[in-house]
């Protein structure tokens, strides 16, 4: 059996913004809709909480006047901060693919193969969908063969963007695939939503920003995709999840983070099958701990799971990339892990052998893997 090997990776991301200037044009579309300091001063809070120093946006109404581009098309700023729904999807269709195109760039241009031998594609988008898609618009843009195959597994969540790479692994380790590519594209600034002002979506509204991240695996290269799994966290269903609005008509879909998620997620690896995989990882790299890239669900997500591994044998710094992740762009979604995992892959120390990552959605779902050094650096 061949095994799976990361051969490149790569990330893109548009408009960067301060969490201050979030602030100030956040506060600006609730006070058109009669908002007064209350949801404010949540979100406020909310956000000088999670660490976020920076975000990055594809819409340009999050930009001070003097710097959005004379050709970007705005949606929000005309309507009051409150787009109809199919102005949000073109939005989506002239954003997410050009975002995917440059992180897969990126990515093949780190692999150094030729495109031809990219047999199978898989994509992942949570904030918006058409069909033809995002994979279209990759083998078109990419000169990708036509018979490459392709799968979209679109509105899964932030464990979405692991889930492609076990799929691409799949592919590779079946013997059908030479190379396969994993892009995942978020646009959430495209689904943004003033008028809502409950708890759980003001902490997703705080949380979610845009970007892509794209992978190439292969059957050489430096490190080793050696195990994959995924979980369901019992009883964890209405924690975390996105659905259509089945209140009232609203242009976008909801998106609800319950504080209760990170507890829960403590309480799986602690006590419950998460702890059962981490004693398996442990027993697999022995006594050296894997390097750990964790999505950046949020601070307290981090903060939760970072208590028991640390519990575990980890070090306190163990989750430097996940938290600098967050710090720097704000949890992208589905990319947010290949992010995460881009990074530490930059900095990993010579003498790691080992890597695991684990990323969250919706379900409560934990999608994690275990990465082996197969050889030396090959860094460009």
């Amino acid at each position: 059996m061949r095994e799976a090997h990361i051969a490149g990776f790569g990330t893109a991301l548009p408009y960067r913004i301060t969490t201050e200037r979030f602030l100030e044009v956040d506060a600006q579309a609730r006070s058109l809709h009669g908002q007064g300091p209350g949801p404010r001063g949540i979100v406020r809070k909310l956000a000088h909480g999670s660490g976020i120093k920076f975000r990055h946006v594809v819409e340009p109404c999050w930009l001070p006047e003097s710097e959005r581009p004379k050709d970007a098309e705005d949606i929000f700023t005309p309507h009051r901060f409150d787009p109809p729904g199919h102005l949000r999807a073109r939005a989506w269709m002239r954003s997410a693919p050009k975002l995917a195109i440059e992180a897969a760039r990126a990515a093949l241009a780190r692999w150094g193969g030729d495109p031809a031998d990219i047999t199978h594609l898989v994509t992942t988008s949570t904030s918006g969908w058409s069909e033809p898609g995002i994979s279209c618009a990759l083998i078109d843009a990419l000169g990708l063969s036509p018979d490459c195959q392709k799968q979209e597994l679109n509105f899964n969540g932030c464990f979405c963007g692991m889930t492609c790479l076990r799929v691409a692994r799949d592919f590779i380790r079946a013997g059908d695939a030479k190379a396969a590519l994993v892009v995942a594209v978020e646009t959430a600034s495209i689904q943004y939503d003033c008028r809502v002002t409950d708890i759980g979506h003001l902490i997703a509204s705080v949380l979610f920003a845009d970007g892509a991240g794209a992978f190439v695996l292969a059957p050489e290269g430096e490190w080793r995709f050696e195990r994959a799994g995924m979980s369901l966290v019992p009883g964890s269903r209405d924690m975390l999840r996105m659905a259509p609005d089945l209140i009232s008509e609203r242009p976008t879909y909801r998106m609800l983070l319950d504080r209760e998620v990170a507890p829960r997620l403590a309480r799986f690896f602690a006590e419950e099958r998460g702890g059962e995989l981490l004693a398996s990882l442990r027993e697999i790299c022995g006594p050296d701990r894997p390097a750990l890239a964790v999505h950046p669900g949020g601070p307290s997500i981090l903060e939760a799971v970072e208590g028991v591994f640390q519990k575990e044998g980890w070090p306190p710094q163990a989750l430097e990339h996940s938290l600098a992740t967050l710090y720097n762009t704000g949890n992208l979604g589905a990319a947010a892990l290949l992010f995460v995992l881009a990074r530490l892959l930059d900095r990993v120390e010579a003498r790691q052998r080992h890597i695991a990552t684990f990323a969250f959605g919706p379900g409560v779902t934990v999608e994690w893997g275990l990465f082996k050094r197969a050889a030396g650096p090959t860094r460009p």
